[in-house]
């Protein structure tokens, strides 16, 4: 008589050291257990490493395993319980009564059961019942567990990203690439180039991307939407539709048992907020135009920098393309007229604001430059004085009480997560009462970030003044009449009424108002911009 063909399976669902441990144990064990039996022969032990259970798909060694069963070569499988087998009863089922048909049976040892009992198929029924159940209480822990460090400010996700490396859960910036960085969002931000520009740029500068490849234009388009780059963390970005299928979709931001989880002012920034906010509205922008079946196109120095200060609309080139002509009118008064009024949708529209022609603004610009170019001394020293005060000042907080409170909530959270797996509470009362208490840690969250992110907000504070006196000092040597200096400089311009204009410049934490006139000089209405007060005001 032939001896039984025996196999057996086992599985960790981790790669740590002390399930790999198990995992060795447990071949040894069945190893020893097979060929101790008289009229068994030992096919192999197939077993998986650090692989869920709740799915089979990319379970190599079962699947072979499987395979060898439709192949002749197995007669008998052991296995120690169910859960080992899969968490998932559909899979269970569907593969015993598979191994069934081809007249093989299982054994499930701690569980006591054998697929060729009468019984077998209800036990095994109930077993992987229980089974698939842990296995999503635990899928839920974990996440539970997940979310709340998130919460907590620790990064998941990637090892290295470009200006970025994470070190125990914390980011830390990579100087040399931080410069990169900075390097993109200027060009996008201030030189107008596009993403695909950009990528050649770098390529051709010698520049290699993180991982040591050529730059290409989605790379360059990921960096200038990952809102890491300005010190904000957003995470949760994607999320499995069940413990089952394990499907990975992306988060919109639309459901409420998984939401994107977001920290403002989370690390150190690589680039200014200010910077990053242009960014992203010149994304919306040139999205806008693209959208429309337009390109995005900057011929002009102050392009998307000019508004009108009536109604807030963007001022864009309008009339005859000569320089000596071209004049820059606000949108909403070429789109409705000079009537202001209100709309049949409710939206204010119309402006009488006037045009202003573009040698108006060279012309203030060229002054503004020559202005900080022989103040530049007294900015600075003025500019040090506020580093001086700041220094000065002591922030004082102890966060500890708040982080107690936290600290309580979360473990009231755990307790209720715990009710509700004992069944001692319904999921909707679970959700009222984490609801609740995410209010609350929310409120203690933000209380605590405006006290301990003092120190946080004087440094950043401190290094922008650096960085004003560091510009103010570059203006020494640039041309008052390179254009390309404008648009490097230029923040904003904002056109008031009565040739009044305000200009915000890059270099300094203010901005200036300036009063001018024109006077034409022959019949060509060629003319001369004329300055009459230049004042400082706030920022």
């Amino acid at each position: 008589m032939n001896n039984t063909k025996v196999a057996a399976y086992c599985r960790v669902s981790t790669d740590l050291s002390d399930q790999l441990h198990s995992l060795a144990a447990q071949i040894k064990y069945f190893t020893e257990y097979i060929s101790e039996h008289d009229g068994w022969d030992l096919v192999e032990v197939y077993y998986d490493e650090g692989i869920t259970g709740t799915s089979v798909k990319k379970r190599d060694a079962f699947n072979r395993m499987i395979s060898d069963c439709e192949n002749g070569k197995i007669e008998l499988i052991i296995t120690k319980e169910v859960s080992r087998f899969a968490r998932n009863t559909v899979d269970t089922l569907c593969f015993t009564r598979k191994l069934t048909a081809l007249g093989i049976r299982v054994i499930f040892m701690n569980d006591g059961i054998d697929t060729s009992d009468k019984d077998g198929e209800l036990r095994l029924t109930i077993m992987a019942s229980i089974a698939q159940e842990e296995s999503r209480k635990i899928s839920e822990r974990v996440k539970w567990g997940i979310r709340r460090k998130m919460e907590n400010g620790w990064v998941y996700g990637f090892s290295e990203m470009f200006g970025y490396r994470i070190h125990k859960g914390e980011i830390e910036i990579e100087p040399d690439e931080a410069e990169v960085v900075k390097r993109i969002f200027h060009s996008y931000v201030y030189e107008g180039k596009g993403c695909h520009t950009i990528a050649n740029e770098l390529n051709a500068a010698g520049l290699l991307s993180v991982r040591g490849k050529m730059w290409r234009e989605d790379g360059v388009c990921r960096i200038l939407k990952n809102d890491k780059y300005v010190g904000d963390l957003t995470q949760w970005k994607h999320y499995s539709t069940d413990f089952l299928t394990k499907k990975v979709i992306q988060n919109n931001g639309d459901n409420p048992e998984a939401p994107l989880i977001t920290i403002k002012n989370h690390h150190e920034g690589i680039i200014s907020r200010e910077i990053w906010e242009l960014a992203q509205k010149q994304i919306e922008e040139r999205g806008k135009l693209a959208r429309e079946g337009r390109k995005y196109s900057r011929h002009y120095w102050f392009s998307s920098k000019v508004c009108c200060g009536k109604c807030g609309y963007t001022y864009n080139i309008s009339g005859k393309s000569t320089e000596t002509n071209r004049g820059i009118q606000c949108v909403n008064r070429r789109k409705y007229g000079t009537n202001h009024r209100v709309d049949a949708n409710g939206a204010e529209v119309g402006c009488d604001n006037k045009q202003v022609n573009e040698r108006v603004l060279e012309s203030c610009m060229k002054y503004l430059i020559e202005h900080i170019q022989v103040m530049r001394n007294d900015i600075t020293e003025h500019l040090l004085e506020n580093i001086s005060e700041m220094q000065s000042t002591k922030p004082a907080f102890d966060p500890a009480p708040l982080k107690a409170e936290i600290d309580a909530l979360n473990k009231k959270k755990r307790k209720a997560i715990d009710l509700m797996l004992d069944e001692l509470i319904t999921k909707e009362e679970l959700k009222q009462q984490t609801a609740y208490y995410d209010e609350e840690i929310s409120k203690l969250s933000e209380a605590i970030a405006s006290g301990q992110n003092v120190a946080d907000v004087h440094k950043k504070q401190l290094d922008a003044i650096r960085n004003y006196i560091e510009l103010v000092n570059k203006t020494a040597g640039m041309d008052t009449d390179n254009t390309k200096v404008y648009g490097e400089l230029l923040k904003k311009i904002v056109v008031q009424e009565n040739h009044v204009v305000d200009f915000y410049l890059t270099c300094v934490p203010f901005g200036f108002r300036i009063n001018y006139h024109v006077k034409k000089f022959n019949k060509e209405h060629r003319f001369n911009v004329f300055i009459d007060t230049c004042e400082v005001i706030a920022s």
